[in-house]
């Protein structure tokens, strides 16, 4: 069955269950990064200028079915009230009706029906806005009960939480079997711009993957290295494949257990994986004096590997200049500190002079967002994904039980 998607619904003058990923990081009681709410953005302004209630539901952090302050929804609440000019409240009980418009933070019991008319009642002019959805333990059980609870608040059901989708929770994947259920627009983006790597990708097509973990990103490898022409791999990843090969890395952060993985791609990819040609060391305390660059097999055994090299940056470079396709998921090093920074800011900032137009360019990831903010290519990259875990499972061909639930 074919997923229905909001830009093409019309839906006015409903009462709608807007499900989101605003998983955001904070820092001092704030918003440290909006980036998932601004995506957010369009498809809260196109049901609000259609005339519908909105309620918006998802979560913060891991806090494993309790409340806990600091993963309360509220800062988040805050900015989206800034970002859209509406003025706040943090209430649990009746709501006044103002003439103004409002984002209404409720915060009171899902699980007791008057708090659920409480909600009903709200004025259609003001945006509802849920505590933290997993404070409830049957969330994440993905209970059906709870899930036909959050389907009583509204009449229709929007699905804009890319990010979590690969996870089967009661406001995901199941309200969708008690309310006429929509692919938001930033979930519709998420997944025709996936879709074109997989099924549209014109090459030469170049895979970049950085990061620590390996595990998260071997299915999404293992895929896209069927059709990719060349698989770049740098950070933790790359240091994996030099330690199977029998190459000291020293003190080099690695996933432990995954070397047979690392083995086991560079077996399947051998003519398709550019490793890094050099390496940028130091001791454990990072100290100035210690910083060099050597060859990989080179590394000394009380010493780090922090970044890659200026040969491994013009390599990887040359392959990234005559791509059509590319797909980035993780840094190559520890950028956020200098001077380690190098080599992931100088191929963002290349593979941002690919984007919309040379190259079709997709990238995700959490690391991988901060980098592309760090080196100011956000405009120039076609398609920047909210989900890092959730854009490499779909990149793996795995089914996600949010979109799965839309069909």
């Amino acid at each position: 069955m074919a997923i229905e998607y909001l830009r093409t619904s019309k839906l006015e003058n409903k009462t709608v269950l807007v499900r989101l990923d605003l998983n955001c990081p904070l820092k001092d009681g704030k918003v440290a990064d909006d980036f998932k709410i601004k995506e957010s953005l369009p498809t809260i302004q196109l049901l609000l200028k259609q005339g519908n209630k909105v309620i918006i539901c998802g979560h913060l952090g891991r806090p494993k079915g309790q409340w806990k302050q600091e993963f309360s929804f509220k800062p988040v609440a805050e900015k989206l009230a800034e970002l859209l000019n509406l003025k706040f409240i943090h209430t649990d009980h009746k709501v006044p009706d103002y003439q103004i418009r409002h984002l209404i933070f409720y915060t009171g019991s899902l699980l007791e029906q008057k708090h659920l008319e409480q909600i009903k009642n709200i004025p259609a002019k003001d945006l509802v806005f849920l505590e933290n959805i997993r404070f409830y333990k049957e969330e994440e059980d993905n209970d059906p009960m709870f899930a036909k609870h959050l389907a009583g608040l509204a009449e229709v059901y929007v699905n804009d939480a890319f990010a979590s989708d690969h996870h089967a929770a009661a406001s995901v994947s199941g309200v969708n079997k008690y309310l006429p259920s929509f692919a938001g627009l930033l979930l519709e983006k998420e997944i025709k711009s996936l879709d074109a790597v997989l099924k549209q990708s014109m090459h030469p097509f170049v895979v970049m993957s950085g990061g620590i973990k390996l595990s998260e990103k071997v299915g999404a490898l293992e895929n896209l290295g069927k059709k990719a022409d060349k698989i770049l791999l740098g950070g933790g990843v790359a240091n994996l494949f030099f330690l199977s090969k029998g190459f000291e890395i020293g003190f080099s952060k690695i996933e432990e257990g995954e070397v047979k993985t690392a083995w086991q791609i560079e077996k399947n990819f051998k003519n398709k994986i550019l490793l890094p040609l050099d390496v940028v060391v130091a001791n454990q305390n990072m100290e100035k004096n210690s910083i060099r660059v050597c060859s990989p097999h080179q590394v000394g055994k009380k010493e780090l590997i922090l970044d890659a090299g200026p040969k491994t940056i013009l390599a990887f470079a040359a392959e990234i200049k005559k791509a059509k396709t590319i797909v980035w998921s993780g840094p190559l090093g520890l950028f956020e500190k200098k001077p380690f920074h190098n080599a992931t800011m100088a191929l963002a900032r290349l593979i941002g002079g690919r984007g919309k137009g040379k190259a079709f360019v997709v990238a995700g990831g959490g690391d991988t967002v901060d980098a592309i903010r760090q080196s100011h290519q956000f405009e120039h990259i076609d398609h920047v994904s909210t989900g890092g875990g959730a854009m490499l499972e779909y990149l793996a061909g795995e089914k996600l039980a949010g979109i799965e639930a839309l069909r």
